[in-house]
């Protein structure tokens, strides 16, 4: 019995994982970040040809794009809320927290270091992002 709890637990982990592998896939478009500092929040919504879009490929690489600019780095989803970019030699460059990941919106959310020495500090940044489809491009 203890067997089969068992192996449906890692079944059910393993399908959430390979779920939010496929939903992430595509092209994103940042929305807007939200900031956190010790209690405060600044929410930047006013995009412009400086914001990045994000191409999730099913190979685990992520294409930014920025104006002419454009990055390439290695991605993989860990135990279905975490993203980490990687780069091509599998080094860890940034991790997120996946807080939402559906067909139409991914928001995540990296803690970032205190400004200040002491304790009690909470900093975050939280990214909203919406799925570019191939209805939106055309309408535009």
């Amino acid at each position: 019995m203890k067997k089969v709890v068992v192996a449906f637990f890692l079944i059910s982990v393993l399908t959430r994982c390979a779920s939010k592998e496929k939903q992430i896939l595509g092209i994103w478009k940042t929305d807007s970040i939200s900031n956190f500092v010790n209690g405060f929040t600044h929410v930047n919504n006013s995009q412009d040809e400086h914001w990045s879009h994000f191409e999730y490929t099913k190979d685990g690489v992520v294409f930014e794009r920025r104006k002419d600019e454009f990055r390439k780095y290695n991605y993989k989803i860990l135990k279905s809320d975490s993203l980490v970019y990687l780069d091509s030699a599998g080094a860890f460059l940034n991790g997120y927290k996946i807080l939402k990941l559906d067909n139409d919106q991914l928001v995540l959310k990296k803690l970032q270091k205190p400004y200040l020495p002491g304790k009690n500090q909470e900093l975050y940044e939280i990214r909203f992002f919406s799925k570019i489809t191939s209805d939106s491009t055309a309408s535009k």
